[in-house]
């Protein structure tokens, strides 16, 4: 089983079991284990209340995990709503996308041009279809879920600074998660993967004639259009580091040379051919969004206290 399966699983589980009972299911599978441990060793059986003052005195981490969750069960409560919202808007766009799969599957085709594409084992072309309908109900879905996540912690900030900077966060950098990351997409949508994937037809095309399946270009393309987006996101995590005061404004620009070296290093890892050309394609606009960043963290980072 796979972790995004898992993650699946316990999210549904999480939505229809409710959290609220999931301490009480803990207390109650630990007693019997412990039961029958107990009945293996010609002990006495023991009943919640025994088993409990057993747990404390024994100072268990488990006990206090299931405390932890008991106290927690109103806030789990709520959590479980906000997944219920977001679990409700993957399903209604991964409906929409299944309508819209075979336009989003020839999309998607469109940098590959003249390659031909196959598939070779029955179910490949299906599994082709239901990644492409995964993949665009979850990126659909992320705004809602990022907005849920949101909601969800905002009673938590209480001081007027705290309020401020989530108000920051909520009307400024929300949005721009969404900005930046269709802007990674786009760029490597229309700039980056026809260099690559040309780079990768014609390598040794007079040896063999390229045919890939579906399945492993799909699998290509979706990687690196999620990767790439995602690191379009830096001027706004290097803006939040700022405005939570983690970082400064002067500490990052005098670091530019460190980072002229780490984009390098997420561009040779991110970059789909080991060529100088596509490695730069990556490389200088991922430098030139931590200069961004910089800009930003200098606009609305913590200012300095003033000296008494």
């Amino acid at each position: 089983m796979t972790s995004i399966s898992t993650l699946v699983i316990l999210f549904i589980a999480v939505i229809l079991i409710g959290p609220s009972k999931l301490p009480a299911g803990a207390e109650a599978l630990w007693l019997a284990l412990t039961n029958l441990a107990n009945a293996q060793r010609d002990l006495p059986e023991l009943n919640l209340e025994q088993a409990r003052r057993i747990w404390q005195h024994r100072r268990s981490p488990l006990y206090s995990l299931i405390n932890l969750m008991y106290a927690a069960a109103e806030h789990l409560e709520e959590l479980r709503r906000r997944m219920a919202v977001t679990g409700v808007v993957f399903l209604l766009a991964a409906v929409a996308a299944s309508v819209y799969a075979p336009e989003l599957l020839e999309i998607l085709r469109v940098p590959a041009g003249e390659i031909n594409l196959i598939f070779i084992r029955p179910p490949e072309m299906f599994m082709a279809y239901f990644n492409v309908v995964v993949t665009a109900a979850i990126l659909a879905t992320f705004p809602m879920a990022l907005y849920q996540v949101l909601l969800f912690v905002s009673p938590a900030f209480e001081k007027d600074a705290e309020r401020r900077a989530f108000r920051l966060v909520r009307w400024l950098a929300f949005p721009a998660v969404l900005v930046l990351f269709a802007a990674g997409v786009s760029f490597t949508y229309f700039l980056m993967l026809p260099v690559a994937l040309k780079y990768f037809a014609t390598f040794g095309g007079e040896v063999v004639q390229a045919q890939w399946t579906i399945s492993e270009y799909l699998k290509f393309v979706l990687n690196i259009l999620i990767w790439v987006g995602a690191a379009f996101e830096t001027p706004l995590i290097v803006m939040l580091l700022a405005r939570f005061g983690l970082v400064s404004a002067d500490t990052l620009w005098r670091g530019w040379k460190v980072a002229l070296v780490v984009t390098a290093v997420v561009a040779a890892v991110i970059t789909p051919t080991p060529d100088p050309l596509n490695m730069s394609i990556v490389w200088f606009p991922l430098f030139g969004l931590y200069l961004l960043g910089v800009l930003l963290a200098k606009i609305f980072g913590q200012r300095p206290l003033a000296a008494a």
